[in-house]
C-alpha cells in the first residue's frame, strides 16, 4: 500500500513475499548440492537428496512457481525429444535426453526451494566449500604429483576434462566474488572467500583452457575495471593478487594461451610424439600439442558447420554429434565439437539452438528486470558476480561444449533464485517507480522526506498495519 495516498499498489508493483519455506526441500537440496559438487561419493547420495527435495515440493505445492526460464527449458527438452526420435544413433540420443531431463528437474528444484536470503547464502557457501575440499584440493595435489593431460590440470569424473573443469571454476569464481564483495558479510566468511579467489584464478590458468581464459576476460574484466576506476585504492590489492597468481603459473600455460592468436598459422610440427623436451630453438612439446590442437579444432568446426547445413531443422539428434563427426570426417574420428553453440545447432537444429538461447536469455532478462533494487538494498549476496560468472562460462562455450553439463543448470537456478529472493519487480515505463530506499523512509517530491513506522504482525504493507498509529515527520 502507498503510505502517502492510502491506495493499494498494483499487484505487479508490490514486492514479492516468498512463500513459507519447507525444511524437507531445503535439506534435500543441500544434500544433493554437496555430494554433486564434490563428485567424491556414490551417486546414491545425490539421488536421495534430489528425491527428498522433490518430495517436499510435492507435499507443499501451493508455493510452486514455473517462471519463463523453466518454460524455455521445458520447450527445449520437448524439442530435443523430437530430435531423439529421428537421431542417427538412438542409443546415444536417449541417454543424453535423460541427462537433460535430470538437469531440468534440478533447475526446477533450485528455483522453488531457495526462498529466503539465508537459504541462498548457505547454499552458495555449501557449493564453495564442497568445491574446495575435493575438486580444488584434488586438482592441485594431482598437478603437483604429475596427474595431468599434456601438462593440463584435471581431476576425476565431470572434472576430468580440463575445459569443463575450467568452465566450472569460472562459475565458482562468480560465487566467491558474490560473497567476498559484500561489506556487511561475516568477517571470517568474507576473508575466507577472498582468499579463495586467487586459488580459483590459479586453477583456471593451470587447466590451460583458452576458452576459460576468454571467459575470464569477457565475464569479469568489464566490472573489475569499472570498480577499479571508481575506487583506485583497491587497484593495488587486485594487482598484487594477479602478480602472485602469474608467478605460480608455469610457462607452459602461458605458451598455450598464446596459441589463441595463431589460429590461422601452420603448426610447427606435423606429429606430436614422445615425452616433453626442451630443445633450444624449437617449440616445446606442450606448444606443439597446443598448435596441433588448434588445427584440429579448425577442422572440427568446419565439419560441424557442414553437419548443421545438412540437418538444419532436426539436426542429427541430441547427443549424437560425435558419431556424426566420425561419419562425415572419418580421419577425425569421434570428436566433440568444442563449441557449445555449433554442437547444439548440429544436434538439435536451428530451433533447438534458439530455444536453448531463449533459456539463457530469459534468465539474464529476469535478473536485469529485477536488478535495480538490488543495487541499493543491503543484500547478503552481490548477484552481479554470479551473473558475470555465468556470462563468462557461456563465453568460454565458444571453445568447449557446456550445454549438456548439469552444473550449468544448477548455477542458472541459483542465479534465478537470487533474483527472485533478493530483487523485486521493476516498474515498467507506464507505471510509477516506487522508492527503494531503506525501510521507514519515503520521498515525495524534491526535498520532502517522511519517516514512517507502521510495522506490525501482519506486515508493513498490509491494510491492518496502517490502522495502527504511525509517525510522520516533515522538514521545517
Amino acid at each position: 500500500m502507498n503510505v502517502a495516498t492510502g491506495r493499494l499498489l498494483p499487484p505487479r508493483s508490490r514486492r514479492r513475499t516468498p512463500a513459507p519455506a519447507s525444511t524437507l526441500p531445503w535439506y534435500g537440496l543441500a544434500t544433493f548440492t554437496f555430494f554433486f559438487v564434490t563428485q567424491r561419493f556414490p551417486e546414491l547420495f545425490t539421488e536421495v537428496g534430489i528425491y527428498l527435495a522433490l518430495l517436499g515440493l510435492v507435499l507443499r505445492p501451493e508455493g510452486l512457481i514455473f517462471p519463463p526460464p523453466l518454460r524455455w527449458a521445458l520447450a527445449f527438452l520437448l524439442w530435443a525429444s523430437i530430435t531423439a526420435l529421428f537421431a542417427i544413433v538412438p542409443d546415444a540420443a536417449w541417454p543424453a535426453l535423460l541427462e537433460r531431463l535430470k538437469a531440468l528437474v534440478i533447475f526446477f528444484v533450485v528455483v522453488n526451494t531457495l526462498r529466503t536470503p539465508q537459504q541462498l547464502r548457505v547454499c552458495i557457501l555449501i557449493i564453495l566449500f564442497a568445491f574446495l575440499i575435493y575438486p580444488v584440493r584434488g586438482t592441485l595435489q594431482g598437478y603437483v604429483s604429475g596427474n595431468t593431460v599434456f601438462g593440463r590440470a584435471i581431476w576425476n569424473k565431470m572434472y576430468s576434462n580440463p575445459n569443463e573443469l575450467a568452465g566450472i571454476t569460472l562459475l565458482m569464481l562468480g560465487l566467491a566474488l558474490a560473497v567476498a564483495s559484500v561489506k556487511a558479510q561475516n568477517r571470517r566468511v568474507r576473508l575466507a572467500t577472498t582468499a579463495f579467489v586467487p586459488v580459483l584464478l590459479l586453477m583456471i590458468l593451470l587447466t590451460q583452457s583458452r576458452g576459460a581464459f576468454l571467459g575470464l576476460l569477457v565475464g569479469f574484466g568489464p566490472p573489475l575495471l569499472t570498480r577499479v576506476r571508481r575506487q583506485p585504492s583497491g587497484a593495488a590489492a587486485v594487482l598484487m593478487a594477479l602478480v602472485v597468481v602469474a608467478m605460480l603459473v608455469p610457462a607452459a600455460s602461458w605458451d598455450r594461451l598464446k596459441s589463441m592468436t595463431q589460429l590461422g598459422a601452420a603448426p610447427s610440427s606435423t606429429a606430436v610424439q614422445g615425452p616433453p623436451s626442451a630443445t633450444r630453438g624449437q617449440p616445446s612439446f606442450y606448444v606443439q600439442v597446443a598448435e596441433a590442437s588448434t588445427q584440429q579444432r579448425i577442422e572440427i568446426l568446419k565439419t560441424g558447420w557442414h553437419i548443421f547445413l545438412n540437418n538444419p531443422i532436426l539436426g542429427v539428434g541430441i547427443g549424437c554429434y560425435n558419431d556424426a563427426n566420425a561419419r562425415l570426417a572419418p580421419w577425425l574420428g569421434l570428436r566433440d565439437a568444442h563449441n557449445t553453440y555449433l554442437s547444439l545447432a548440429a544436434e538439435t537444429g536451428l530451433p533447438g539452438l534458439l530455444l536453448w538461447l531463449g533459456l539463457l536469455g530469459s534468465v539474464l532478462a529476469q535478473v536485469k528486470r529485477r536488478c535495480a533494487p538490488l543495487q541499493v538494498a543491503d543484500c547478503p549476496i552481490q548477484i552481479l558476480w554470479i551473473k558475470r560468472g555465468i556470462i563468462g562460462y557461456f563465453a568460454a562455450g565458444f571453445f568447449a561444449t557446456f550445454s549438456g553439463l548439469t552444473m550449468a543448470y544448477l548455477f542458472l537456478g541459483v542465479l534465478l533464485a537470487a533474483a527472485n529472493v533478493l530483487g523485486s519487480d521493476a516498474p515498467g515505463p507506464g507505471r510509477r517507480r516506487y522508492n527503494t530506499a531503506p525501510a521507514g523512509t519515503l520521498r515525495h517530491g524534491r526535498g520532502l522526506k517522511t519517516s514512517v513506522n507502521c510495522t506490525n504482525a501482519t506486515g508493513p504493507d498490509s491494510a491492518a498495519g496502517l490502522a495502527r498509529p504511525h509517525r510522520v515527520r516533515f522538514p521545517a
